[in-house]
């Protein structure tokens, strides 16, 4: 899963600083071609302190000059083995699931019968290539890449996921063809958290307005 996270949303980031100063660039010359916030071109380390930061909305250069200036310095705190932890137990990823074995168990649990139980390995610590690769897809949008409301475009990311993978020396060749082979999760295998509440369907349903809206 790190090695996925990695591959399409910061390839350089045992090696930057917190921020990348390419990605940056790239991003700011989208926006003034485009003369409006278009592109990102954040670190992981930066979209941990955004997230952290609850600053979704306000995406202007000099929110995104503060956040890289905060990801520099949290560099020189924290180890990247635990931003990249903190980063993925607290990102959202569709129908529920908050953080990465969240998401293991909503989407392949059924897969993997008693994991995340006392004396068993954690979900997350049994993704295949491509389960890794779907869940990290969905990270740049959690409803555009659901493997329900939207398979195509789910199957298209996951692929680019594997491809960037292969490119980056994480996986073969072999392992690419054999997690594209592999079919999407489907209504049946997917399973949702259960909420601690009388009405977990309505919950649900509110939760999913407010993360899409906000």
């Amino acid at each position: 899963m790190k090695h996925a996270i990695i591959a399409i949303e910061d390839r350089r980031f045992y090696t930057n600083e917190g921020y990348d100063l390419r990605g940056i660039g790239r991003a700011l010359w989208q926006d003034i071609v485009n003369r409006k916030v278009v592109q990102g071109g954040s670190t992981i380390t930066q979209q941990f302190v955004k997230n952290s930061l609850a600053a979704q909305e306000d995406r202007t250069l000099f929110v995104k000059l503060r956040e890289a200036a905060m990801a520099y310095h949290l560099t020189r705190k924290w180890s990247k083995e635990r931003i990249l932890r903190n980063y993925l137990n607290t990102i959202y990823f569709g129908n529920g699931a908050y953080g990465i074995e969240a998401a293991a168990r909503t989407y392949f649990g059924s897969a993997h019968p008693g994991c995340g139980e006392d004396g068993q390995p954690r979900c997350a610590q049994v993704l295949t290539p491509g389960g890794a690769a779907l869940l990290a897809g969905m990270v740049a949008s959690p409803s555009g890449y659901d493997p329900l409301a939207n398979r195509e475009a789910a199957g298209e990311r996951r692929a680019l996921v594997l491809q960037r993978m292969l490119e980056q020396g994480y996986i073969t060749p072999a392992e690419q063809q054999e997690a594209l082979a592999t079919s999407l999760p489907t209504s049946k295998d997917i399973r949702p958290p259960e909420e601690d509440t009388r009405y977990p369907y309505f919950t649900s349903w509110v939760k999913q307005q407010v993360v899409d809206k906000l």
